[in-house]
């Protein structure tokens, strides 16, 4: 099993509320169940989807603290969904993270420049999701 080697993260705050709810959007269920499973372990809520379309709608509709976002989608180009995301009323105070196995020179400019907090190159380490949603938060905290 793929998180056996996985080193030991955070405890589940301690105040035993969740820390938030992230939306995972990944076209490969493996690594949303991956992502789902560290944020868990991390006292967060996740809602995870494989399509741009549900995405979307959930971001738009659920109470989503940030998004862990995958380019490549079958129905969506991730880019797209950071991009409207982003500009969207509802949704532009709402953290993304692009998780990504694109390589492209530019592709992390590109991921920031259609609105995405931070870029996260497949594989990746699990604490540097955790230490990435955590500063997103932070930043985007009103207080």
């Amino acid at each position: 099993m793929i998180m056996e080697s996985t080193p030991e993260l955070d405890p589940v705050s301690e105040c035993g509320g969740s820390r938030g709810r992230v939306l995972i959007c990944d076209d490969d269920w493996s690594q949303r169940e991956v992502l789902s499973l560290i944020l868990r372990k991390n006292g967060f809520e996740t809602l995870d989807t494989g399509l741009g379309d549900e995405c979307r709608r959930y971001a738009a509709s659920e109470q989503i603290s940030a998004v862990l976002l995958d380019i490549d989608l079958p129905d969506a180009n991730g880019l797209d969904i950071c991009e409207e995301l982003a500009d969207a009323q509802a949704t532009y105070q709402v953290p993304i993270i692009v998780i990504s196995g694109m390589d492209q020179a530019d592709i992390v400019r590109t991921a920031r420049r259609n609105g995405a907090r931070f870029f996260l190159q497949k594989p990746y380490d699990p604490a540097a999701v955790i230490a990435l949603l955590e500063r997103s938060l932070d930043e985007t905290s009103p207080w």
